[in-house]
């Protein structure tokens, strides 16, 4: 029988940079956003519900950051990327602005310096070499963190190739994902959870809850056809996904919220967790076309 799982179309599949309009700093983003950051059209601005975010600041800080960025519209600069807050529509008083400049080898003495203050923001300023950029492999972090990016210089397009090459999600690299993320989220929360009880540490128990959830997150990410976020954006991102198990946040809190260090609250997380696992390794099998006994000794 299906699961009772939330299912539409997925966002931003084969999510793509395209580069700033030329002679203009245009907001031409990865995946536009709407108030939730969903299933609005490429080229307009996202807006995450963070309730601490101004929306006074932000414009000020995207005014910052374009102005920052333009002293280095020069030959040596191959393009400009703005990245985290300001892409993705919020600002309040812990964020910060990130700059990333791609160099045409290295800027040497002219190089900014990492951190500095502008109009009273902090910006982090990285700077990259191109040639390095293509040559080696990014990161999960570093590719989710560039599929939310905002191209703002890019005079040959060679930075929003980069991008798209480097931040697409093959098949392949999907379904190790789904595999892998499933069946290690089930060994750390229902059979480790339960060596650690047996061995007599309930910290531990408890404790491989929440490593065995990261990898449940993988799956989550993996099904609606995107990058895993990072660790401190991956609850957030996650209740936003459009294929969850049903009652995903009423659930969730079932498994985070320890009440006690108990054999007992032990059982009922874990209870809670393997409702949410067994829609999806349903879904999770349909994907990848093998059962879960198929394939999970090859993780």
């Amino acid at each position: 029988m299906r699961p009772a799982a939330r299912r539409r179309h997925a966002v931003c599949q084969g999510a793509r940079v395209a580069p700033a309009p030329a002679g203009g700093a245009g907001w031409a983003r990865v995946c536009g956003g709407s108030v939730d950051g969903r299933n609005a059209p490429r080229g307009t601005r996202m807006r995450l519900p963070i309730r601490s975010s101004r929306e006074s600041l932000l414009e000020k800080a995207i005014g910052t950051a374009r102005r920052f960025a333009d002293r280095y519209r020069r030959d040596d600069v191959l393009g400009i990327v703005f990245l985290g807050a300001i892409v993705r529509g919020y600002f309040d008083a812990a964020a910060d602005i990130d700059v990333v400049l791609i160099a045409r080898g290295s800027l040497g003495g002219d190089c900014p310096p990492r951190y500095q203050e502008q109009d009273g923001f902090e910006i982090h300023c990285w700077v990259s070499d191109y040639s390095a950029e293509v040559r080696e492999p990014w990161s999960m972090g570093k590719r989710w963190a560039y599929s939310e990016s905002l191209v703002h210089y890019d005079p040959e397009g060679l930075i929003a190739s980069l991008i798209s090459e480097k931040t697409e999600l093959t098949r392949e690299e999907r379904e190790w994902l789904l595999v892998s993320g499933t069946t290690l989220s089930e060994w750390y929360i229902k059979r480790l959870s339960a060596l650690w009880v047996e061995r007599g540490s309930l910290l531990s128990a408890h404790g491989m809850l929440n490593q065995g959830m990261n990898h449940f997150y993988e799956v989550l990410f993996a099904l609606n056809n995107q990058l895993v976020p990072d660790h401190k954006w991956r609850a957030f991102y996650a209740e936003r996904l459009v294929v969850l198990p049903d009652r995903f946040s009423e659930r969730m809190a079932e498994v985070m919220v320890a009440r006690e260090l108990t054999v007992a609250d032990l059982g009922r997380r874990v209870a809670a967790f393997m409702v949410m696992w067994g829609e999806m390794v349903q879904l999770v099998e349909k994907e990848v076309g093998k059962t879960y006994a198929e394939f999970k000794n090859t993780v």
